[in-house]
C-alpha cells in the first residue's frame, strides 16, 4: 500500500460530507467502520475501526491495537466494549471516559477481525451513510465509529 495523501484524505471527507455511502477499508474490506478522521491537533489520517487499519497522511499505513480500558462505564457499541486503538509502541493513554491512565498491555484484546465470535461481524454489510449513521445510533456508538463526525 503506498503513503496516503492530502488530495486523498480531503477527497474522501468531502464525499462523506456530501451524503456519500461510506467506503470499505482498504485492508479488511469491512463497511461501516473505515473512514478518514481528523484528530484534536488537525492531523489527517483514515481508520478502520474493526480492523486496526491506520494511516496517516504522508504515511505508510501502520497496524493499530485493540484495546480496552477497564472503568466503570466504559461505552458499548453494537453488543461490545467501544475499541480504543493504540499505535504500535504505545504504552499507555488517557481514557477518554475517566481519565486514567490506561496500560496498553494489560488492556489488549484481539481485533474484531481477528476474533470471528466478536459481535461486530454481525453489523450489517454494504448500507448507505444513513442507514449506518441510524444503524451506530440505535446501537450506542452514533456516526462517529466510521468517521462521519
Amino acid at each position: 500500500m503506498s503513503i496516503y495523501t492530502d488530495t486523498e484524505w480531503e477527497a474522501e471527507n468531502a464525499a462523506l460530507w456530501a451524503g456519500a455511502n461510506p467506503q470499505s477499508c482498504p485492508q479488511c474490506t469491512r463497511t461501516g467502520f473505515y473512514g478518514p478522521r481528523k484528530n484534536r491537533a488537525e492531523r489527517k489520517y483514515r481508520a478502520c475501526r474493526f480492523c486496526g487499519f491506520w494511516q496517516v497522511v504522508g504515511r505508510n499505513p501502520e497496524q493499530y491495537r485493540a484495546s480496552v480500558p477497564r472503568c466503570h462505564g466504559w461505552p458499548q457499541a453494537a453488543g461490545a466494549p467501544y475499541l480504543w486503538w493504540a499505535a504500535p509502541g504505545e504504552e499507555s493513554y488517557a481514557c477518554e471516559h475517566c481519565g486514567h491512565l490506561v496500560d496498553v498491555q494489560a488492556t489488549l484484546i484481539d481485533a474484531p477481525a481477528q476474533d470471528r465470535s466478536h459481535p461486530w461481524w454481525n453489523v450489517p454489510q454494504n448500507l448507505t451513510q444513513a442507514e449506518y449513521t441510524r444503524y451506530w445510533v440505535r446501537n450506542g456508538a452514533g456516526p462517529r465509529l466510521f468517521g462521519i463526525l
